[in-house]
This record gives C-alpha cells, structure tokens and sequence, in this order.
C-alpha cells in the first residue's frame, strides 16, 4: 500500500530537486554579497580613507540589523505566508542594496546599504532551510540540508576568483554591482520554480498535525539542549560571520600572502569545506541508522567541529607554508558543519508546529555574535597599530577562545535524547489533567 508521504515524495521529486537547486543557489548569491565587502577591503579604505576601526565598523553594520529581522520573520512570518514569496522578497532586498554603491562614492549610503542588506541576508539561511524541509521527508534532510549549506562554500569558493577579477579589473564598486544583477537573475528564476512542498504544514495531514502538540516555551526554550545548541551555534557564526569580512585582509596583511592570491586561497578553503560539509552530513547520517545516539552525532560532532576549528585558528598564527594554510581552512570552514547538526537536532527534539520557527530564531539571532566579531575584530588589529600581524594574531586568538567555548557548550549540554523524553512526559501531562477534571466533574 502506498502511503501519502510516499506518493507526495514521488511525484514531487522532479520539483523538489529543482527548489533545492535554486536554494543552492540562494546561499551562493547570499556569501556573494557578503563576500564583496571583504575583498573590496583594501581598496575601499585606501580611496575612502578608512583605518581598520572604521572598516571593521561598517562591517558590523552589517550585522546591525540582522538578528533582529530574522528573528522577527521567524516569530511573526513564517508559517504564515508562502516561503516562496518570503526568499523572493529577501532576494528583492539584497539586490536593492547593492546595486547603489556603484553610483556613490559616500560612506553613509555605504553605511545604509551593509545595514539594509543585513536586515534582508538575517533570515535568508534558516528560511532556506525550512524552505528545503517542506520538500523532503524527516528522515532525508540531513544531506539536502548540507546540499544548501553547500552555497555558502561555493559562494566562497567562486566568488574569490570572480569577484576579484571583477574588482581588480574594474573596481571594486564595480564588484557590488556584479552582485545586485546576479540578484536580479536569481529572482527571475525563483519566481517560476518555487512554491510550498508536500511536507509544509499547508500540506500536512491533519491527523500530523494533531499529533504534535505545541509545548510551553518556558519548557521549550529552556532546555538544556535548545540552550546548548544556542550557544554552539553563536560561538559558531562568530567566526562565520566575520569570514567574509576579515579573512580576505587576515590573509593578506596579516600573513603576508598577496593580493591577487588571496582569492584562489579562499577558493582552496571553501573548495575544501564542500566535502567536509557533505561528508559529515553524510556521516553522520549513516551512523544514527547504524544506532548511534543523537548525542553522538550530533552534539560531539558539533563539540569536535569547533573544537578542532579554535585549534586550527591558533596554529595559523605560528605556522607557516601549507600547513598554515591548511589551519586556516579548518578554522574557517570546520564551524560551519555546527550549520548542519544544530537544525538536524532541533528539528528532532521540537514538535512539528514549533519547528520552523525554532530554527528560524535561533539561526537568525545567533548571528548577533557576528555584530560583536567584526567590531571587535577590528578594535583589535587598530590596538597593534601598524604592525597589523600583531593585531591580527591577537584577534584570531581571541576568536579561537571563542570557538573553543562553544566545543565545551556542546559536550556539556546537548542531550537530545533526554529532551525527546521531556518533551514526551510534557507533551503528556495536559492530557491527564484533562483526564482527571473530566472524571472528576
């Protein structure tokens, strides 16, 4: 007998690998833009005058707005209109954002522009990956999941070379321009492809629905392992958040590497991210099928991912050749598998009806840190002064103690498991108390 996930599945297939791809493609748009200001970094402050503490607090702007629209859009919007027209009007403000640098040399449209973006990029991953979620069934999300996630490596990836030919060859005014068309394609795309999958609440069982009882938000959000997965994902993007920033000039003026190399660098770090991000989604993934806890592979994988990140970054500082290299794509590209197992595991522990938003929330008001990192970041490297190696390898200390952090944070609370449990007895509860009014009347 077939059931309704599996005929929803098959004749949805064609559909669903179509989305993920334009989702793929979301994600690729979304590290362009982020990816711009980072490589336009040395350029820009020589023309507009910037010292390191100016350019690291545009850079925050960026961040200024950003947890906060994805947290509003995660509590009052999704789950409420399509999540087509939501990634379309995100998309709509990401090129809107871009496209006026080219046309004004002003560092406060400057300004105007990074916040405006920020509010438009806050939601844009978690939205993603709901997005993708109503396309593919629970127990096939992990590796569509990192299918998405692989945009960001990609973006990373080909926009080191494209970006940089674009601003080397024409100014780097010319490269937010790039961008803000890309933008305009995307959208063009996603207006035809786009729309609610069989496993969107709008398309959900009612019986499904029913089942899933929503739980007191004291009990969900204090939880030991929401929490844990909280601050894992924060100490995450702060090191995330600030890549597309700081890593071009850390490179460059920090280790010593040139201009025109440091794009096929970031090229090589984010090349190596790919298979890291689909091998340990995969991994993972064979291992829970294989009777491996939730605890195991997803919460000391996320321990271990940073753990090794907040070692890497120290080792770039006092290495050198390949193998410095090498620390550095491991420092900034092993947090981002934190990306993949900390939705895997709220979507496993909450009910269906709090899910979305859930995540959307979380992944969208983790990215705070991201504020504090680029401000922080430059604060440091402006305290060193002109020796810029000092200040850098100060920042990236820093930031390694950061990582670190959150490795400890996750060992220490990510039980998912003993929260499925909790959440179970909780679930239960009003219903016995029903139970023994109704007898008792």
């Amino acid at each position: 007998m077939t059931t309704t996930t599996e005929t929803a599945s098959g004749s949805a297939g064609g559909r669903a690998i179509a989305v993920l791809i334009m989702l793929f493609l979301f994600q690729t748009l979304n590290f362009f833009d982020k990816l711009v200001f980072g490589l336009s970094a040395v350029p820009m402050m020589k023309e507009l005058g910037l010292s390191p503490k100016d350019f690291g607090l545009i850079g925050s702007s960026f961040f200024l707005l950003f947890s906060l629209s994805g947290m509003a859009v995660g509590m009052f919007v999704v789950g409420r209109f399509p999540v087509k027209w939501l990634l379309l009007i995100m998309a709509g403000v990401w090129s809107a954002t871009q496209i006026p640098i080219f046309f004004s040399g002003s560092i406060a449209v400057l300004v105007i522009c990074r916040i405006i973006l920020g509010a438009g990029e806050g939601p844009g991953l978690p939205t993603a990956l709901h997005a993708c979620y109503n396309w593919f069934p629970a127990d096939r999300r992990s590796v569509p999941s990192a299918v998405v996630l692989q945009g960001i490596s990609v973006g990373l990836l080909a926009g080191g070379p494209i970006l940089t030919y674009v601003i080397v060859n024409y100014g780097w005014r010319t490269g937010f321009l790039f961008c803000g068309l890309l933008g305009l394609a995307w959208m063009l795309g996603w207006f035809f492809i786009g729309g609610e999958g069989p496993y969107s609440a709008a398309h959900a069982p009612e019986a499904v629905v029913a089942k899933d009882k929503a739980l007191p938000a004291r009990i969900l959000w204090g939880d030991a392992t929401v929490i844990g997965v909280i601050i894992m994902s924060t100490a995450s993007y702060w090191i995330v958040g600030m890549s597309a920033t700081w890593l071009p000039p850390y490179l460059q003026l920090g280790l010593g590497y040139k201009q025109v190399d440091v794009g096929w660098i970031i090229s090589g770090i984010y090349l190596f991210q790919s298979p890291l991000l689909l091998g340990g989604s995969w991994l993972t993934q064979y291992l829970q099928r294989k009777g491996f806890s939730l605890r195991a592979c997803l919460g000391h994988a996320s321990g271990l991912a940073l753990l090794a990140a907040g070692c890497a970054l120290l080792l770039s500082i006092v290495t050198t050749g390949p193998l410095q290299l090498a620390c550095v794509a491991i420092a900034f590209a092993a947090p981002s598998l934190t990306t993949i197992f900390g939705p895997v595991a709220l979507g496993a522990i909450a009910p269906a009806v709090q899910r979305g938003r859930l995540i959307v929330v979380i992944y969208s008001g983790n990215a705070a840190s991201a504020l504090v990192s680029n401000a922080l970041t430059g604060w440091i490297v402006g305290e060193a002064g002109s020796n810029a190696p000092l200040g850098y390898a100060h920042a990236m200390t820093f930031t390694a103690g950061v990582l670190i952090t959150g490795a400890i944070s996750a060992f220490a609370l990510i039980f998912p498991e003993r929260t499925i449990a909790r959440f179970a007895r909780t679930a239960q509860e009003p219903s016995s108390s029903a139970a023994v009014a109704a007898v008792s009347t």
